[in-house]
C-alpha cells in the first residue's frame, strides 16, 4: 500500500516538479532495484484460469507465536475497471489457520484479494498474482514497539535535476528499510509518551518542500517533524522501499546536509548530474561516472555506517544562473518596483528635509537682525534723550558724559554681534554722528527759539 504526504510547494515551476517525477523515479529505480517498485497496483493475472474456490493457509512466523482465537479473514472483490473494493464475506480459521471460500465469481474485469484482519497489520494477497487458488499462504508476526532489529540495507539519494535559474534541485530517495527481526514493528500510538523518537523517522536537508512519500510497507501515516518525517506504517519482517521526493533551494554555489542514521546504513550512494557540481562526506570514496537513461551522473558510495553515524554530505561548486537570467528573476519578481519605490521616497525626504532646514534657518536669521535693530534705534533714542536733558541743564556734565558712553558702548556691541553679510555695520563714529545730528537739530531749534525772543523784545 501507498502513503502520500504533499507539502506545500514554494517557488517551483511545474516543468521541474515534472522532469522529478518523470525522470527521477525511472532513473534511480532502474539503477537501484532488479524489480521495479510496487506501486500498489494489480499485477498481470497468470495464464492459468482462476477457479470458482479460494483455499489458503494463515501461520505465525515470530517463534513461538500462536495464531490468535478467532481469526478473521475477508475477501473483497476488485472491480478492475473502476478499481473500487468491495468486501465480499469473512470467514474464521480453523486451529490449523485453514480457511475457505467458494462460490466465486470469475470474469475479465473482475479479481479478489484476501486480507487477514488482525488489528492493525492485516497482511494481503492479491488472487490476480496467485497461479495457484488452492494453496494460498499468508504469515502474521506478533508485534513489538522496537526498533532495535530495523535498519537501512541501502540507501541511494540522487539529484536528476538543477534548475540554475532559481538555484533549486529536485531530489529523489529510494531507501531500503530491512527488519530482521521476526516480528512486525507497530508503534504504540496511544502511548502518551509517544514521540518522534518512537516512530521511523529520516531527517531531510534544512529548507525542503514539496515533499512526497510512497512506500511498499503497510498503511500508515506520515508525519511532518521539523527535521524531515516520520512514519507510522507497521514494518513486518523483510526489506520494503520507501521512495521519498523533494524539492531544496541552494545559495550560493552549494548546501550542506547532515545525513542522520538512527538505524545505521549499510550502504549509502549519491548521484548528481555530470556537471551540477561536487560532493564530499565522510566516508565516501571517490567520484565515478555512471549512466542512466543516456545521462551521465557522477556518483560516490559509502558502506557500513553504525547506528547514529552522521554523515556530513557537502554539495559545491554547483550550477548558477546567467546575468541575463539574474536579471529577468529580478525583474520578474517585481522587486525592482520596491527598490524604485525606496529611492524615491528616500530621495523626496531629503528634498523636504533640506526645504524645511533652509525655511527655519532663513526665520531664525531675520527675527536675530529685526531684534538689533529694534535695539540700536532705542539706543540712539536713549543718546538723543540725554543730549536734550544735557542741553536743557538737568545733567551734571559728568553724568551725561558717562551715560554716553554707555550708550553708545552697547550700540556698538550690537554692531559687532550682528550679521555683518545682513546689514551693514555701524561705527561710533556713525553712532556719533546719528547723535550728533539730533544735537544740531536741537541746536538750531533753540537759536530760532532765540531769535524770535530778540525780535520780540526790539518791537517793544
Amino acid at each position: 500500500m501507498n502513503d502520500r504526504y504533499p507539502i506545500t510547494m514554494k517557488n517551483i515551476s511545474t516543468s521541474l516538479r515534472l522532469r522529478l517525477l518523470a525522470i527521477a523515479a525511472i532513473a534511480v529505480l532502474a539503477v537501484t532495484f532488479p524489480t521495479p517498485f510496487q506501486q500498489g497496483g494489480l499485477q498481470v493475472a497468470s495464464a492459468q484460469a482462476p477457479a470458482d474456490e479460494i483455499v489458503g493457509i494463515v501461520k505465525n512466523g515470530t517463534q513461538g507465536g500462536s495464531l490468535p482465537a478467532d481469526l478473521q479473514v475477508l475477501l473483497m472483490s476488485i472491480d478492475l475497471a473502476s478499481n473500487q473494493i468491495i468486501e465480499q464475506e469473512s470467514t474464521t480459521v480453523d486451529e490449523d489457520g485453514i480457511f475457505r471460500f467458494g462460490g466465486l465469481l470469475s470474469g475479465p474485469g473482475l479479481s479478489y484479494r484476501v486480507v487477514v484482519d488482525t488489528g492493525i497489520y492485516t497482511p494481503s494477497v492479491d488472487m490476480a498474482s496467485q497461479e495457484n487458488w488452492g494453496n494460498v499462504r499468508l504469515t502474521i508476526y506478533d508485534d513489538t514497539t522496537s526498533l532495535e532489529d530495523i535498519t537501512i540495507s541501502s540507501y541511494v539519494m540522487m539529484v536528476p535535476t538543477i534548475d540554475a535559474r532559481t538555484r533549486q534541485l529536485g531530489v529523489l530517495t529510494v531507501i531500503n528499510v530491512d527488519n530482521r527481526g521476526d516480528r512486525v514493528w507497530i508503534p504504540d500510538l496511544e502511548d502518551p509518551n509517544l514521540t518522534g523518537l518512537d516512530l521511523l523517522r529520516f531527517n531531510l536537508p534544512l529548507g525542503f518542500t514539496d515533499l512526497s512519500v510512497e512506500s511498499e510497507l503497510p498503511s500508515g501515516s506520515i508525519l511532518p517533524i521539523d527535521t524531515g518525517f516520520a512514519m507510522t506504517n507497521p514494518i513486518p519482517p523483510g526489506e520494503a522501499a520507501i521512495l521519498i521526493s523533494y524539492i531544496i533551494s541552494y545559495e550560493d554555489d552549494g548546501f550542506e546536509f547532515g545525513l542522520k542514521m538512527p538505524y545505521g546504513i549499510e550502504s549509502v550512494r549519491i548521484l548528481l548530474p555530470d556537471g551540477g557540481g561536487a560532493i564530499t562526506g565522510n566516508g565516501l570514496g571517490g567520484i565515478e561516472s555512471v549512466v542512466v537513461t543516456e545521462n551521465v551522473f557522477n556518483s560516490v558510495e559509502g558502506d557500513n555506517y553504525a547506528v547514529d553515524d552522521l554523515l556530513n554530505l557537502v554539495f559545491s561548486d554547483m550550477p548558477q544562473p546567467t546575468p541575463l537570467q539574474s536579471l529577468s528573476e529580478f525583474f520578474q519578481g517585481r522587486t525592482y518596483v520596491i527598490v524604485i519605490i525606496w529611492v524615491v521616497g528616500l530621495a523626496l525626504l531629503g528634498i523636504l528635509g533640506y526645504a524645511l532646514y533652509s525655511s527655519r534657518k532663513n526665520s531664525d536669521l531675520s527675527s536675530a537682525d529685526d531684534d538689533d535693530i529694534a535695539n540700536r534705534a532705542d539706543i540712539i533714542a536713549k543718546i538723543a534723550a540725554l543730549d536734550e536733558e544735557f542741553e536743557a541743564g538737568n545733567v551734571d556734565e559728568d553724568e551725561y558724559n558717562d551715560q554716553r558712553d554707555d550708550l553708545k558702548r552697547l550700540a556698538l556691541e550690537i554692531v559687532d554681534g550682528s550679521d555683518t553679510e545682513s546689514a551693514p555695520v555701524e561705527s561710533a563714529e556713525d553712532v556719533d554722528e546719528n547723535a550728533g545730528a539730533d544735537d544740531d537739530s536741537d541746536d538750531s531749534d533753540s537759536t530760532s527759539a532765540d531769535e524770535d525772543d530778540k525780535s520780540e523784545e526790539s518791537d517793544k
